[in-house]
């Protein structure tokens, strides 16, 4: 019996999925690096969709506003591209027929790690958001809004549920590993 580890041929519908989840990876890399220029280098941009993005209404947009939002979104930037190349890496290994060789497996849980990183730090920048952006405003009209949403507690549901997936296949492996030893 191969190590579970050796790659086996892919069936058909898990090679479309390697391809179509690769091609969203690379649509999020181009997004994730493009879409946050474009927004914080446009005041126009900024005044008409800011006040959405983060709760808040009658916001002042200035330099310094659109530098400190900015510099606020590189954190969760560098999140969303660090579990987009997890997902990359992982498929490759699925793609490859690795489905459950270690590195896949670490693969997985660097992203389900990212996802719930990423999860948790929405509504703290949600809320560093709606300050950044009242912060021009004057005295008595500026504002910190916080905010949790369902959105917020399924992405922390489904992060927590992938990283017990991937432990639970790692031991898995490990155990079907211990029982080879044996044959």
């Amino acid at each position: 019996m191969p190590p579970p580890a050796s790659p086996r041929p892919l069936p058909g519908s898990l090679a479309r999925v390697v391809l179509v989840v690769r091609a969203l990876c690379l649509l999020g890399f181009a997004t994730l690096l493009a879409v946050p220029f474009w927004f914080w280098l446009s005041p126009e941009n900024v005044l008409a969709l800011g006040p959405q993005m983060a709760g808040v209404r009658d916001v002042v947009v200035d330099d310094r506003a659109r530098a400190l939002g900015a510099a606020v979104s590189l954190l969760p930037i560098g999140i969303g591209l660090y579990a987009l190349w997890q997902l990359w890496r992982l498929f490759a290994e699925y793609g490859a027929g690795r489905v459950f060789g270690r590195a896949a497996l670490a693969r997985l849980k660097r992203f389900a790690w990212a996802l719930l990183a990423a999860a948790l730090l929405a509504p703290l920048v949600r809320a560093a958001m709606s300050v950044v952006l009242t912060l021009a405003n004057p005295p008595g009209q500026r504002q910190l809004v916080l905010g949790l949403s369902w959105d917020d507690y399924l992405a922390v549901l489904l992060a927590v549920v992938l990283i017990a997936i991937a432990t639970v296949m790692a031991e898995a492996v490990r155990v079907a590993e211990e029982n080879e030893g044996f044959v």
